[in-house]
């Protein structure tokens, strides 16, 4: 009977790992995830023989990027939100590419015509949103009493149909609204006032918009170079997905800011003709709370109802709130939205709203936005694949009718 004690061999590697393990412990702050991740790729390029050698070099390299981009994001921001500038405005530049104009200056155009009309609406936005704002706050001291009356005179003959409790209910949103809109709007006056300084931050290195226009000027030529490394027995269908992807997504943010932009202009534009108080900052708010797709409907919509509580006469304003939103909304969802961006998305409106809730769950603010195409892509892709099994199973139908 062979003796049942540890082998040399195993027993060596054991006091190895331990002293290994130790060691780590022992030297754990001066080492750092890249001197580890090196050492990784510098093991497992001694064995890359081995499949699985070739497996975990790929995910320590995209764990790495991933913390990379994490510890600096803040590096990244110019880079990324360049390049998102880039993807919305390369279908532009190409159409002035057909129109006979140099690339070069097709960018250029592009550039000057939209940061043009950035600082352009800033200057014309900035100061009167900012005395909007500070007004607001101002006004909003004296809403508890505008609710209290607005209630008393109002919500008696609705509570008694419903047979509600009308004393907890006001007691509820005369506590819970005033502070909530207070913070609201300090809030937003703050990120108003710090567009500035963060514009100028921006301009003074004047990064973003030079790497926006090397990035359009050589788009092609990186999406050519990206393409050129996937595997060719795979190119031919990632280029369909790839198609596929950048027509919804692409479509679909490039369709969402044109649509919140109309939206917005419009929303301001009807309130300022009915002598709304407050018109241009409830048109912008609701202008940017378009891009979440039914919530964000509701509430600007109850904004500005809150909003039309410091008028002098609440439901006459309330009543011209309501018919500004319904002919705008009417327009987006009839018009507007099925001209601009159309069917690409293709999603049932509940699992709009699912995709809404859900993502924001887990991403906050950046889910609202990103929900609806991902959601949009996910369907794509299950969709596809449906259709491929439904293929399959057609085949095999006709390879064994053959037989």
């Amino acid at each position: 009977m062979k003796n049942a004690t540890v082998q040399p061999p195993v027993l060596l590697g054991l006091v190895v790992l331990a002293l290994l393990v130790a060691f780590l412990w022992a030297t754990h702050i001066i080492l750092s995830p890249i001197l580890i991740g090196s050492v990784l790729l510098f093991i497992l390029f001694g064995q890359r023989e081995l499949p699985i050698a070739k497996q975990l070099a790929i995910s320590v390299v995209i764990i790495f990027a991933i913390w990379i981009f994490l510890k600096a994001q803040t590096v990244f921001f110019p880079l990324f939100f360049s390049f998102l500038l880039a993807y919305l405005f390369d279908p532009v530049v190409d159409q002035l590419v057909k129109w006979r104009f140099p690339r070069t200056l097709g960018v250029i155009i592009v550039l000057l015509l939209t940061f043009g009309l950035l600082i352009l609406m800033g200057s014309l936005l900035v100061p009167n949103l900012v005395s909007e704002i500070q007004d607001l706050i101002g006004r909003s001291q004296n809403l508890p009493d505008k609710i209290v009356h607005f209630l008393d005179e109002n919500l008696p003959k609705v509570a008694s149909f419903f047979k509600a409790d009308t004393t907890k209910l006001k007691d509820s949103l005369t506590n819970q609204i005033p502070g909530g809109l207070e913070q609201l709007l300090s809030n937003l006056l703050k990120g108003v006032l710090s567009v500035g300084s963060f514009l100028g931050q921006i301009l003074n290195v004047i990064l973003i918009p030079i790497i926006t226009f090397y990035l359009l000027k050589d788009f092609d030529k990186i999406k050519f170079w990206l393409l050129e490394l996937i595997p060719k027995m795979h190119r031919g269908a990632s280029y369909f997905y790839l198609w596929r992807f950048n027509r919804i997504l692409g479509g679909y943010l490039r369709g969402q800011v044109i649509v919140c932009t109309i939206v917005g202009i419009l929303t301001g534009l009807g309130l300022t003709i009915l002598g709304v108080p407050f018109a241009i900052l409830l048109g912008v708010l609701t202008g940017l709370l378009n891009f979440i797709p039914f919530i964000g409907l509701y509430i600007s919509l109850g904004l500005a109802f809150l909003v039309c509580l410091l008028t002098a006469d609440p439901v006459i304003a309330m009543l011209k709130v309501a018919g500004v939103f319904v002919v705008v909304q009417g327009l987006e969802a009839y018009i507007i939205s099925p001209k601009i961006v159309g069917e690409r998305v293709g999603l049932h409106p509940v699992a709009v709203i699912f995709s809404v809730l859900v993502f924001s769950k887990f991403f906050g603010f950046w889910g609202l936005l990103i929900g609806v195409p991902t959601a949009a892509v996910i369907k794509f892709f299950i969709d596809e694949w449906k259709r491929r099994e439904k293929w399959k199973s057609e085949r095999q139908v006709i390879d064994v009718s053959e037989n």
